[in-house]
């Protein structure tokens, strides 16, 4: 019997095979191996809190059983993740386009991802809503920027979520709006290191170089200097764009 998949194992595997080519054998066993993760990592929490009659928090409160295993789903999550740490919905894109990139992928392996990539027990529902899946009966895949550059107010709040930044800075950026672009990330505090690079890194790895948001996001990183500098010269003369809040990109 092969030995139980630890965390750090889960991720290499992750990263490992998913560039995999043969698409069917490799989507199956990165599917197996995500349920291995899973299962060791709850496996292993419940493993040693029925080691005890009570486990305690360092101030003495209890901790209970949902809250062990939501604990132990987001080791899983950390372990396909790797260093990325993003809000939810950001968290399940980057996860999804790691180990799958833009392929289509049955419908009932989709959950399990989501199960691992989102701490909502409708992730789901809420992924689909946001514009992050395109359904096609019973597979689903990532929605590019194509498909949710039309989405109304898309990366429009103050702290949106990452993905939401991500597409609403590259359609910036492919429509040559560059002032606007950097107005935005500053406005945002996104021009320095954190997850918004992140992601944009980790799609400029998975993406397939032919498509039109790997081309933007391979611009985005190669101008990521150039448009730090911009945003700190723009915010010590104080110049803001004006932008038009009623349109509906």
């Amino acid at each position: 019997m092969a030995a139980p998949l630890t965390p750090k194992a889960a991720e290499a595997t992750a990263l490992k095979h998913r560039h995999g080519g043969d698409g069917v054998t490799a989507d199956r066993h990165i599917t197996e191996k995500l349920a291995q993760v899973f299962a060791a990592c709850y496996g292993l929490a419940v493993g040693v809190f029925g080691k005890y009659e009570r486990v305690e928090r360092a101030d003495g409160s209890p901790v209970g059983i949902p809250e062990l295993l939501e604990l132990a789903k987001r080791a899983a999550r950390d372990a396909i993740s790797g260093e990325f740490r993003g809000d939810n919905l950001s968290t399940l894109y980057y996860v999804w386009a790691t180990l799958y990139g833009v392929a289509e992928q049955a419908w009932d392996d989709a959950r399990l991802v989501v199960q691992i990539g989102a701490a909502e027990e409708n992730a789901m529902e809420v992924a689909r809503g946001h514009g992050l899946f395109v359904v096609n009966g019973s597979k689903c895949r990532l929605a590019l920027l194509g498909g949710r550059a039309g989405r109304r107010g898309l990366g429009r709040d103050q702290n949106p979520p990452v993905i939401d930044a991500l597409h609403r800075s590259l359609s910036l950026w492919k429509e040559e709006k560059r002032k606007e672009l950097v107005a935005y990330l500053a406005d945002r505090d996104i021009l320095e290191d954190g997850p918004f690079w992140k992601l944009a890194q980790a799609l400029f790895e998975v993406l397939p170089r032919d498509l039109e948001d790997w081309k933007l996001v391979s611009a985005l990183l190669g101008e990521r200097q150039t448009l730090r500098l911009e945003g700190k010269r723009m915010a010590h003369t104080g110049i803001q764009p004006t932008f038009d809040f009623w349109e509906e990109t």
